[in-house]
């Protein structure tokens, strides 16, 4: 009787897999493959925006100067690198 059900169990997750797998499954790969285009197109007119601004921004300023000058870092160049040793070789 244990084999019965055991075989029973088994022929069940198998259709109950190939259910899944034929019908589910495809529906979940479409939705993610639409909710990913719809974030390129968000993303390229974003990117598509943000060059007209920059567009803009350089026409209004254009002809304009402006010079930065550079920090002086006062760290040493061994930041985190441990103390230096000296030591001599011993024959």
């Amino acid at each position: 009787m244990q084999l019965l059900r055991t075989i029973a169990i088994i022929i069940i997750v198998y259709y109950g897999f190939k259910f899944l797998f034929r019908i589910v499954f495809p529906f979940f790969i479409t939705r993610w493959a639409n909710k990913k285009m719809q974030e390129f197109q968000q993303n390229a007119q974003n990117q598509f925006k943000s060059q007209e601004e920059a567009k803009e921004f350089a026409k209004q300023n254009e002809g304009k100067v402006k010079i930065k000058n550079p920090k002086k870092n006062n760290k040493p160049e061994s930041d985190g690198l441990g103390d230096y040793i000296d030591y001599e070789e011993v024959e």
